[in-house]
């Protein structure tokens, strides 16, 4: 992270841990309070940002990524994942583009791993691979009205899901914004360093601090999956439910790991999914951490988290990743090998054709 920016984090209150994740800014009861009420304000610039450049850069990330590249333009962003060549994902991205330069943001725990990934397959090609993470800012603002405020404060409107538009006020004209998924309207912006502090000024006149803990409720909630480190390289793409988030695409030809997840598109046998679960107490779970459910009648079902978080009035909730066929037969309430309830939730969107 921006040294800078660390120091302006920590000035306005926040304490962060190795990763440079925001733990808290001290009032952590509130900060989860305010996810749900909102809006609120986080920094996100422990995450990765790449820049690739240069005349054959379409070409190169097209055979690389699981999405059509030509989808992307100046104001549309996507999601795409990046995979080896049995299908599974090493970094699940967002990308984004700027006159010809694309961008990828993903979890900044596997930086040096997919740059010396994407440094090794390029060979001879017109690219260049740029490491932006300590120069651009990221900042996320979310909550049921946050669309209002980044009209009123920002004189900017962003209707779409992964639209991309340059902020319109004058002084903030080098921040960009994205709309991302979430139970309401959120938003992610980048930009410099001097833009992101006013960025910042501005947006906390009327919202409050949250963590990096408890933003990844809005991911949870909203069925979003993160691959890091400990999760990177385990799970094939369907797994991750990237199929019915149109991270891919099955048409647009060879990308590493095409010909697993084409077959198991389109033989229809998706085994495993990643489904959102509820406890009742606080569960701790850190990502790829496997855990067990049992039902009534003593059988047991595995899972491996994802993603996980305490909820906001009491318990935990997690995306996890199961088989499915098992999950049919179970009886009555499932339960941890601690005896703490456990409930499976819908998420938004179907994992099933039966959905």
């Amino acid at each position: 992270m921006n040294a800078d920016w660390k120091t302006f984090l920590t000035d306005a209150g926040a304490q962060l841990n190795d990763q440079d994740e925001i733990t808290t800014f001290g009032q952590p009861d509130i900060e989860r309070f305010m996810i749900k009420n909102g809006p609120v304000i986080t920094s996100l610039s422990h995450q990765a940002i790449i820049k690739v450049s240069g005349k054959d850069t379409f070409d190169f990330l097209q055979g690389q990524l699981s999405n059509d590249l030509s989808e992307v333009t100046n104001h549309q962003a996507q999601l795409t994942s990046y995979c080896e060549p049995q299908g599974k994902v090493l970094a699940i991205i967002m990308i984004f583009k700027q006159a010809d330069d694309f961008y990828l943001n993903f979890d900044g725990s596997l930086t040096e791993t997919i740059l010396k990934r994407l440094s090794m397959f390029k060979m001879r090609s017109n690219v260049t691979l740029e490491n932006l993470s300590d120069e651009w800012i990221q900042i996320g603002y979310a909550g049921e009205f946050a669309d209002l405020d980044v009209q009123r404060l920002l004189s900017t409107k962003i209707k779409n899901i992964y639209e991309v538009q340059p902020l319109q006020s004058e002084d903030l004209s080098d921040i960009l914004a994205v709309k991302i998924p979430g139970p309401y309207h959120c938003y992610q912006f980048f930009g410099t360093i001097e833009q992101s502090k006013l960025l910042w000024k501005q947006l906390k006149n009327n919202g409050e601090y949250t963590n990096n803990q408890d933003w990844k409720l809005i991911q949870i909630v909203s069925g979003q999956p993160q691959v890091n480190q400990a999760t990177s390289n385990e799970f094939i793409a369907q797994f991750l439910n990237l199929d019915k988030l149109n991270a891919i695409n099955f048409k647009k030809g060879c990308f590493p790991g095409q010909e697993t997840i084409a077959k198991m598109h389109y033989r229809g046998k998706v085994t495993k999914r990643m489904l959102r679960i509820r406890f009742e107490k606080v569960v701790a779970l850190q990502p790829g951490e496997p855990f067990k459910l049992t039902d009534e009648a003593g059988r047991n079902y595995k899972f491996t988290t994802i993603l996980s978080a305490e909820d906001i009035m009491k318990g935990s909730i997690c995306l996890a990743v199961t088989t499915l066929k098992p999950l049919e037969a179970a009886q009555g309430q499932l339960k941890t090998e601690s005896g703490v309830e456990a409930h499976l939730e819908p998420l938004p969107y179907p994992i099933t054709d039966q959905e």
